[in-house]
């Protein structure tokens, strides 16, 4: 008699452990955090690991300052609990549209608490209030380690039973932030006091950490005028520029045209990749003049 209630009771016990384990897995996979371009993707799972999934909203190879996302997009994108959004122009437009489905939604703008960088361009969009702050915050590990304890608050409010996984990994992350500093100034020291020509006026931030200047050949977003080019191409011989720096997303004619001219080397760049660490570690062995991967 007991054997024979054994054969019945242990497949149903064995069927409700799997239950449990699909009901605590669809629980976890439903914590969804949205970042509105792929180096945050980074930042989130650096802090919160695989407690989280991360949603990236602009897709890999599109250009945050033209993407639109589609109805469809938005309604996938508010699911989530929460967004960190960086100050870019379809950021508005979205927030109010993912409100309407999601409410609950924690929207946070990463670009409060750090040292921004003030702009009048605004990215060919107008300039009002915040939309003056350069958005290329990420690319100095100095004030990303700033939107990391941004992230990481964001994260412990959601999910405070994971507060101290949480906060391990952040100081794990701000050590490899405090290190990426200290070898990017090494790896930056022969520009110090120099000027780079750029397709797009991405590395503000880089530049003002590590003390070199950038030179866009796009103003407020557009191809340069005759008169504009002109002037480059009068800077450009001024300054012996033999390398000039184009982005993956705003592939230049203005750019293209002024190498030509100056008979310069084009050299691309992808500071929206997810491989953060490795990446900011390329770009800055590129403008330095020591590439590698």
């Amino acid at each position: 008699m007991n054997t024979f209630k054994s054969k019945i009771l242990i497949p149903f016990i064995l069927i409700l452990c799997f239950s449990c384990s699909l009901s605590k897995k669809d629980e976890g996979s439903s914590r969804t955090i949205l970042v509105s371009i792929a180096p945050y993707k980074f930042f989130v799972e650096r802090i919160a690991g695989d407690t989280v999934t991360v949603q990236q909203m602009v897709p890999t190879g599109s250009s945050p300052h033209s993407y639109e996302p589609s109805s469809r997009s938005i309604l996938k994108a508010s699911k989530a609990d929460a967004w960190f959004r960086i100050g870019e122009s379809f950021e508005k437009r979205a927030k109010q549209a993912m409100l309407s489905h999601n409410n609950q939604m924690i929207v946070v703008d990463l670009r409060e608490g750090v040292n921004g960088i003030h702009t009048h361009e605004g990215h060919g969009h107008g300039c009002h209030h915040e939309d003056c702050i350069d958005p290329h915050i990420w690319l100095s590990p100095r004030e990303g380690k700033k939107q990391a304890q941004t992230i990481y608050k964001t994260l412990v409010k959601l999910y405070p039973e994971n507060k101290d996984q949480y906060h391990q990994s952040l100081k794990k992350f701000e050590k490899e932030l405090d290190d990426l500093d200290l070898e990017l100034e090494q790896i930056l020291l022969p520009l110090r006091g120099k000027t780079i020509l750029v397709s797009h006026p991405a590395l503000g931030y880089m530049g003002r950490d590590y003390n070199f200047k950038q030179l866009s050949i796009e103003f407020e977003g557009k191809e340069p005028s005759p008169q504009q080019l002109t002037k480059l191409l009068e800077m450009g011989r001024q300054l012996k520029t033999d390398r000039i720096f184009i982005q993956e997303q705003h592939l230049s004619k203005g750019a293209r045209l002024v190498a030509n001219e100056l008979n310069a080397d084009v050299m691309e760049l992808d500071p929206l990749s997810d491989n953060y660490i490795e990446n900011l570690r390329f770009i800055a062995r590129s403008i330095s003049g020591k590439p590698q991967r």
